[in-house]
């Protein structure tokens, strides 16, 4: 994961060579953050995040490609399980209200217009590292009004991943995130960002309230899988 020394490590998938082009040199310009990896297809999307690890996934939602089944929403169901702790934006030229919904019900961590400007995706992409639920953008918040829905039903409660879950439990029986690195064989820094993006979805402002009996992922630990 991302920390005071290292880029955060974005991979940006398009089949337009001008559009893949053009967004990854806006973003790799941007301080802070580096394009490490870039994919013409699903398929090759998929193959791509094999053998490079990122923070951010900035993917076209409909692209051409050797194995149909990677596109659409079998590719970000596909991303979303093989990745579940790494936020996936997705630009579209997408209208269909009930399809943009299915990719928030799938966990997106953004959803930005592909006729926006480029500028559009890089504030989406900051906005959904730190904000819970899925993130829009101007457009397609007005694509959705026109069809009597409204951003808040994007931002209903985001359930948390396993790995997520899993520290949220841990903490909450009082481990320290020392604790529960060498518990889950994780580093340090991971279950720390894993324990941020958990409290951020559960709208939690501290570690008291990530313990407190109310919360409802308070568990006995006989209900944690090691």
């Amino acid at each position: 994961m991302t920390n005071a020394t290292q880029d955060l490590r974005i991979v940006v998938a398009d089949d337009h060579p001008v559009v893949l082009t053009a967004v990854t040199d806006y973003l790799d310009q941007i301080p802070g953050q580096k394009v490490v990896a870039t994919a013409g297809s699903g398929a090759d999307l998929i193959e791509t995040l094999r053998s490079t690890p990122c923070d951010l996934i900035v993917t076209d939602f409909s692209m051409q490609g050797e194995i149909e089944d990677e596109d659409g929403l079998r590719l970000i169901g596909r991303l979303r399980r093989l990745y579940p702790d790494t936020p996936v934006v997705v630009f579209t030229m997408l209208t269909n209200g009930g399809i943009l919904h299915e990719l928030a019900e799938l966990g997106v961590a953004g959803l930005v217009g592909k006729d926006e400007p480029i500028p559009t995706l890089a504030q989406v992409c900051q906005r959904a590292l730190v904000e819970p639920g899925t993130t829009l953008s101007a457009r397609i918040a007005e694509r959705l009004a026109t069809e009597g829905s409204t951003a808040d039903e994007f931002r209903r409660t985001n359930p948390l991943s396993p790995r997520e879950l899993e520290v949220v439990r841990l903490f909450a029986l009082g481990l320290s995130v020392t604790e529960i690195s060498k518990r889950l064989n994780r580093s340090v820094t991971t279950v720390a960002t894993q324990k941020r993006a958990a409290m951020r979805k559960l709208h939690l402002d501290s570690n008291a309230d990530l313990i407190s009996h109310e919360n409802p992922y308070k568990q006995h630990e006989s209900d944690v899988t090691d």
